[in-house]
């Protein structure tokens, strides 16, 4: 299990994956020296893992969970190469690899495999999938939390494998470089890739900051930031007498003012002390607009438009359709596209050897607009002989028709004509008499 260190209210505080003491278990160890952060240190000295700060932290949880929840809409699809500006999309059943993505392990789904591959790269800056062949080809794949692994280096800038289960001695082992899908965002230290979450340190330390402030406000609610005085006489008492009395003085305020459902009930003291109340300062006014900055910066590392995360200071109708698109094209499609390449790359050129085949993410049913506009591109298209009818029904999930001439190009030829064709021509091979 994860290390874990206690807090001043006693909570645990996770920590990532000890090996032996704090400063180790925050670090991996690179060729010579390099080291790859996996907690972050907040306000207090507090060190939590980049996978509690998900948990706890809203606004990067809702940034990372916005873009799980787009890409599983993105279906990923096998293809293979038919010719050389051709190909033709393999179903399950077509191939194992189509097979494979379609029950990547039991009981499990394609949409689970791209957040395996998608979640640790938003939260880490890297993922690691194991693959085994199995049965009649097809592929097992087990992903793997980021937090239990440890490159093995071979030289300073390759990775020849992996130990996994770093924590758990008695199940450690280590897996080659062959059978994994390591993805990674690109980093100036090497293959390990590095986290958004390092780049937003001190976002996040003054946003944790923040919130505690803010619920110790409400925890102490009942009474106003505040002093209790003490008078001459009650500071004539005898020095243990009035420590006792100031000792149980603290615990009964604690006590009966210390939450907001006490607010505003009056202050009961003894003899000899006055209670002194304290505004507040001009920081705790702007702590708002300290959170709001925060909320902007996160969204500005993951690259999400503002408005699909709820932020419409400055929408407007046009541009939140606008904006949608670059969902797709912007904030989604970069990652998407690291994760199909690797897969590629990795999987199926390097463990399969199939250089004709492919995956890709198919972005078109996501980005396709409203009903009406799409069928006015596809007469467009028919019309100016790009697809077939036939083709352009498939588009819109209508069945082909077995009409032959529904799978034949058209182009108008009532007004428009090639350059130097003569209109003797034109007229044999429309029948009419050209003057139209």
């Amino acid at each position: 299990m994860p290390t874990t260190i206690l807090d001043d209210s006693g909570a645990p505080v996770e920590i990532a994956p000890g090996r032996g003491d704090l400063n180790k278990s925050s670090v991996y160890w690179g060729p010579e020296g390099l080291v790859f952060p996996t907690t972050l240190q907040l306000v207090g000295n507090k060190t939590v893992s980049y996978a509690k700060l998900f948990q706890t932290q809203p606004w990067v949880a809702a940034a990372v969970m916005r873009m799980l929840t787009w890409s599983v809409r993105v279906p990923l699809k096998v293809y293979k190469r038919t010719g050389e500006d051709s190909r033709e999309r393999l179903w399950p059943g077509d191939h194992p690899l189509a097979d494979s993505l379609r029950l990547p392990w039991e009981r499990g789904y394609l949409a689970a495999l791209v957040q395996a591959f998608l979640g640790p790269l938003l939260v880490h800056g890297n993922s690691m999938v194991e693959v085994e062949e199995g049965a009649r080809g097809r592929l097992l794949f087990t992903p793997h939390d980021w937090r239990f692994l440890e490159p093995i280096w071979v030289g300073r800038d390759n990775i020849g494998g992996w130990k996994v289960n770093i924590d758990l001695a008695s199940e450690r082992r280590e897996v080659s470089g062959d059978n994994v899908v390591h993805t990674a965002w690109w980093s100036p230290t090497g293959q390990i890739g590095t986290s958004p979450l390092q780049q937003l340190g001190t976002t996040i330390a003054i946003e944790d900051a923040a919130q505690r402030w803010q619920k110790a406000m409400f925890v102490n609610g009942g009474r106003p930031a505040s002093a209790v005085m003490a008078s001459e006489a009650f500071l004539g008492i005898d020095a243990t007498e009035r420590r006792e009395i100031m000792a149980n003085l603290r615990t009964d305020l604690n006590y009966i003012y210390g939450q907001p459902e006490n607010a505003g009930k009056p202050a009961l003291l003894p003899p000899g002390l006055d209670w002194k109340g304290i505004g507040h300062n001009s920081q705790e006014a702007e702590l708002i607009e300290t959170r709001k900055v925060a909320r902007d910066e996160v969204i500005a590392v993951y690259q999400i438009p503002p408005p699909m995360m709820g932020i419409l200071d400055k929408a407007t109708l046009s541009n939140i359709e606008v904006q949608r698109e670059m969902i797709y094209t912007d904030c989604m499609g970069p990652p998407l596209v690291l994760v199909e390449q690797t897969i590629n790359s990795h999987l199926v050129w390097g463990l399969l050897r199939e250089d004709d085949l492919y995956v890709e993410f198919d972005f078109a049913a996501v980005l396709r607009g409203d009903r009406l506009k799409e069928i006015e591109a596809l007469r467009e298209a028919i019309a100016t002989a790009v697809m077939t009818p036939n083709e352009g029904r498939t588009k819109i999930n209508l069945p082909r028709s077995d009409d032959p001439a529904m799978d034949q190009f058209y182009l108008p030829r009532n007004n428009l004509w090639p350059i130097g064709t003569e209109q003797s021509a034109i007229t044999s091979t429309t029948g009419g008499s050209g003057s139209e």
